[in-house]
């Protein structure tokens, strides 16, 4: 459950998101397409490390949880914002 929590459910989260990030970027010469694929490589790596470290550590589940979510989504959410500021 630990896993599915702190790993599995926000990185499908993360998925789906930087999947609108790309597509909001398409057409129209955006330079939030070139900034999007550092950025969704950093956030994946960020998630993966906290999300296997935590993993593996017993306690509470909340916090790490919230964390988890915050890396997968955090980074997005500015990027469509970037994106609506460009245009």
């Amino acid at each position: 459950m630990r896993v599915l929590a702190t790993f599995i459910f926000p990185l499908l989260l993360q998925v789906y998101a930087y999947i609108v990030v790309f597509m909001a970027a398409q057409g129209g010469g955006s330079f939030m397409g070139l900034l999007a694929i550092p950025v969704a490589a950093a956030s994946v790596l960020a998630l993966l490390v906290h999300g296997l470290k935590v993993a593996r550590t017993s306690g509470p589940l909340l916090r790490p949880s919230l964390v988890s979510l915050a890396i997968a989504l955090v980074p997005p959410v500015f990027l469509l914002i970037f994106r609506a500021l460009e245009s």
